[in-house]
């Protein structure tokens, strides 16, 4: 920030601090504004957002004497919207926020301007650094090597979706020590139902309580105790650097015999097949649960009495193998754009660029400085209160605006809330116990760039095969598992395409990788 916003920050803070407001003092426009530039704004679909009178962008304006009129968009209406903007010849000079196909609209078509070389230039400053010391570029490079966005990221350090949490009240009143193995987490599983640790005389005790098919609160998760990382997509890259599809692995029906195991001696709800999230959350929060996975316990739908009776688990490996859980990572979603018709990218960039300074954007996205964000002793930032009803809207433009926190740094100038600390503090477990996929999947199914073709085919191909690998897993888990219906199995996969699959899957990595 320049010296005049420095002095224009603090006055609006001193004011705001003398006077006890709820919102910030309404900042004076530029008179006469050196630029003035239109974008096209993505808008939430159940928000009203006056984007043209949002006191943040005042605010910007002041600073950088770039005046934007906006044009928003719902989310509804958003995709067919940017297809119009760039069909009618005579396109925005920004796009921002929502979603954009920069393959697309950038390398085929050149309607994108790339911004490689006026970050090269400076004209990015605070962007450039941040970007640069994130080492996530990568996500950003389009097929041709150039940038065409600017990337939009709230970083939490998450590297993975769910954690295990076992019930420690049970183990406590059964003298049970924390399971390490598989084997030791079976006999606990059966302990819990045979043993009546909740001490009300009744065969009540659900030892596993899940959904199906994702890794939050669904099976997929119990795939990792025996070292397979099964996501939602069925790839991964194996230790040898190649492209794996998991439904055909050895691994697969070694957990799909064990979860019959647990299904036929009643330690798994037998609902796991068919209920939801919201049926799962009510089951926990009857307190009858020996041991489920989930993203974290507070603040979210577990109460905070139920919360309390859990303890996190590392999975636990079979015997010879150990745990994988597929890992997350911080994905960068699409935060701004110039198209080739904007009338001065230089202002452009120094408006959008104004907005990544450290406490532009914690505004931008946490409410006025002095009203509910605060600057503490140690320099961060942290958030003093949360207006009701969405209230910040009328000031701050939130998850519509501006913002690239890769972890570190965003640590390093924020103070998160107790339950996002919970779920670090979960993550950091995880990733020092090497119970984590080394190399995320997430590179192959939203890093790696796609072609329209490829996108097309893996979207229909995995149609076909999630119909084929869930009626497997079901009848697997419910009917058991065998030599034939295995081969059966593998026959219906190979049939529907997983050859085609994984081998599509295999050339879009390597052609990032430069192979």
């Amino acid at each position: 920030m320049n010296r005049r916003g420095r002095f224009l920050s603090l006055l609006l803070s001193g004011a705001l601090l003398l006077s006890g407001c709820s919102a910030p003092m309404e900042e004076k426009r530029t008179a006469n504004p050196a630029v003035t530039l239109n974008a096209l704004q993505y808008e939430l679909e159940n928000m009203a957002v006056d984007f043209n009178g949002l006191w943040f962008y005042q605010r910007i304006e002041e600073q950088t004497g770039v005046h934007v009129e906006f044009e928003d968009v719902k989310d509804s209406e958003w995709v067919s919207s940017v297809s119009l903007a760039f069909a009618r010849g005579n396109m925005p000079d920004m796009i921002l926020r929502g979603s954009l196909d920069v393959e697309e609209y950038g390398v085929s078509r050149h309607l994108l301007l790339p911004l490689d070389e006026y970050m090269e230039k400076g004209f990015l400053p605070h962007y450039a650094e941040r970007l640069a010391a994130s080492g996530l570029k990568d996500q950003l490079t389009a097929s041709d090597g150039h940038m065409y966005q600017l990337g939009f990221l709230i970083s939490q350090g998450v590297n993975t979706n769910g954690h295990f949490f076992i019930n420690q009240s049970w183990l406590d009143a059964l003298g049970l020590p924390m399971p390490e193995t598989l084997e030791e987490l079976t006999d606990t599983l059966r302990r819990f139902r045979r043993d009546d640790p909740n001490g009300n005389g009744i065969a009540d005790e659900v030892p596993l309580e899940f959904t199906f098919d994702d890794n939050n609160t669904g099976v997929y998760n119990l795939f990792s105790f025996f070292g397979l990382p099964l996501n939602e997509e069925y790839v991964y890259v194996d230790a040898g650097g190649k492209v794996a599809f998991a439904p055909e692995s050895a691994a697969f029906t070694e957990a799909a015999a064990w979860l019959n195991q647990m299904y036929r001696e009643g330690l798994l709800d037998v609902d796991f097949i068919s209920q939801g999230s919201n049926i799962w959350a009510a089951k926990v929060n009857e307190g009858n649960v020996g041991m489920f996975s989930y993203w974290r316990l507070q603040n979210t739908a577990l109460t905070p009495e139920i919360g309390a009776m859990y303890q996190i688990m590392l999975p636990p490996g079979a015997s010879g193998t150990n745990a994988c859980l597929p890992r997350n990572m911080d994905i960068i979603e699409f935060g701004a754009a110039l198209t080739t018709d904007c009338r001065n990218p230089e202002a452009a960039l120094r408006w959008l660029d104004a907005q990544f300074e450290t406490e532009n954007m914690l505004i931008s996205q946490n409410g006025a400085l002095g009203d509910t964000l605060i600057r503490r002793d140690d320099g961060r930032y942290e958030v003093q209160y949360v207006p009701k009803d969405n209230e910040l809207y009328k000031t701050v433009p939130v998850i519509c605006g501006q913002f690239f926190a890769p972890a570190e740094y965003y640590a390093g100038v924020y103070v998160p809330a107790a339950h996002r600390q919970e779920k670090a503090a979960y993550c950091r477990l995880y990733e020092d116990a090497g119970v984590l996929e080394p190399f995320s999947f997430k590179y192959l199914t939203t890093v790696a760039p796609k072609t329209a073709d490829e996108n097309a085919k893996l979207t229909r191909l995995k149609a076909k095969l999630k119909t084929i690998v869930d009626a497997a897993l079901v009848a697997m888990v419910t009917k058991g598992v065998t030599e034939e219906n295995t081969a059966e199995f593998h026959r219906q996969l190979l049939e529907a395409g997983s050859l085609e699959y994984r081998e599509t899957y295999q050339a879009v990595l390597d052609r990032w990788r430069g192979e």
